[in-house]
């Protein structure tokens, strides 16, 4: 047996027990609608392991103070949320232990705070990152820096294995990852998309986009989870700004806006309808921060397209989600048969079946989970998402 097939087997087998450990409010968190109660914020790199160095900061000081600030907000403008931090000195701390502490509080969302750094000192702007597969070099060289710290750590073989050099093959990979995400990548992907929002047209900062790659800090959360890279050490400019306590706060308030509109929107049952698709723009004026307000757009995104009528509701067995396309014929799909591509605000969903009877879906789902125990159950109306409570109140379901 090679390496990679030990790899797959053990991953594999590894993420299912998780999956089946992992508390039910954070399975089935987009078929319920989910108090955020908890908040975990985790200020990257501390102690001996400074992150990326500039000529006048360093990213584990940076990271520090922005994570406090976020925090401070968080508790003084939703004071039902608990935030629980990390780190809130200058410790070193093992990337294991920053997922565990989310574990184990139990926590709703998960926030890692890191700066960015880059040969060419030109490059700017700010981008976060879910979990999943490195598409581009440049992912890949950055979750390898941002993971390289794992090497400071005691054993750190036998508790990362093959994650640190990125040598897992897409297929195991891959699957391990979903199969720890599935249930909350597109709330991931949602909230990641909000913070991007909240750079783009509150703070006039480049829009990097929402990326993909395989963070160890990531790799083990077992509720939403994103990283945020705040800006370039390297650059100059940004150095000199995110060094100064107003742009930290700047930083700080476009992350908490970015996390309230995401609690009301999940809360609100809008978490699927709401993802940010909205047109680039260049803001010149940055304000002060501010309690957010609601000034989200209409979506400039062309509108996805699903099978069957527009204006029938069909209720389906989702089998995964992915910003990438994965062909229908995948090994991940385990030989289900009649899967279906669609796309809704801007994420690949991976289906099968379309009914309007819950007891016929509910079936399916069974059916479905004896492969893949993460399956539930999604109401689909034209081209949008529907709360499953909405779609049962239309189709006369008690």
């Amino acid at each position: 047996m090679t390496k990679n097939q030990k790899a797959r087997i053990f991953l594999t087998t590894l993420a299912f027990f998780m999956i089946c450990l992992t508390p039910q409010k954070h399975i089935y968190a987009q078929e319920t609608t989910n108090l955020v109660k908890k908040i975990v914020l985790d200020a990257g790199h501390g102690g001996k392991d400074p992150g990326a160095i500039g000529k006048r900061t360093k990213e584990k000081n940076l990271t520090l103070a922005i994570t406090l600030k976020l925090g401070k907000y968080i508790e003084e403008k939703m004071p039902g949320v608990e935030v629980v931090y990390t780190r809130t000195t200058d410790k070193f701390l093992e990337l294991k232990a920053r997922t565990d502490i989310a574990i184990e509080e139990n926590a709703d969302v998960f926030i890692s705070i890191h700066i960015n750094s880059c040969k060419d000192k030109n490059v700017k702007g700010v981008c976060t990152y879910v979990t999943g597969l490195a598409r581009s070099q440049e992912n890949l060289e950055l979750a390898m820096l941002e993971n390289s710290v794992i090497k400071n750590e005691e054993n750190y073989e036998a508790k990362y294995g093959d994650i640190l050099n990125q040598t897992i093959d897409y297929e195991s990979e891959y699957i391990a990852s979903t199969l720890f995400q599935n249930a909350h990548h597109e709330q991931s992907i949602c909230l990641a998309g909000y913070i991007q929002d909240q750079f783009r047209t509150r703070t006039g900062r480049k829009d990097l986009g929402v990326k993909q790659a395989n963070f160890a800090v990531l790799w083990r959360a077992t509720m939403p989870s994103v990283l945020v890279e705040c800006g370039f050490i390297s650059n100059p400019d940004e150095e000199k700004d995110m060094a100064t306590d107003y742009w930290q706060s700047i930083i700080a308030s476009a992350i908490f806006r970015a996390f309230r509109q995401y609690k009301e929107d999940l809360e609100g049952g809008k978490l699927n309808s709401s993802q940010n698709q909205k047109p680039k723009t260049n803001t010149e004026n940055v304000q002060k921060p501010k309690p957010a307000e609601n000034t989200q757009q209409p979506s400039a995104q062309k509108p996805p397209t699903t099978s069957g009528n527009n204006s029938k509701i069909c209720l389906k067995v989702q089998l995964k989600s992915s910003t990438e396309r994965i062909p229908t014929t995948s090994k991940i799909f385990k030989g289900i048969e009649n899967v279906e591509e669609i796309k809704i605000d801007g994420v690949y969903k991976y289906t099968v079946g379309c009914e309007q009877d819950m007891q016929k879906i509910l079936q399916i789902q069974s059916e479905v989970r004896k492969k893949i125990p993460d399956a539930f159950v999604i109401a689909v109306k034209g081209n949008q998402r529907l709360d499953i409570n909405t779609a049962k109140k239309e189709l006369g379901i008690k």
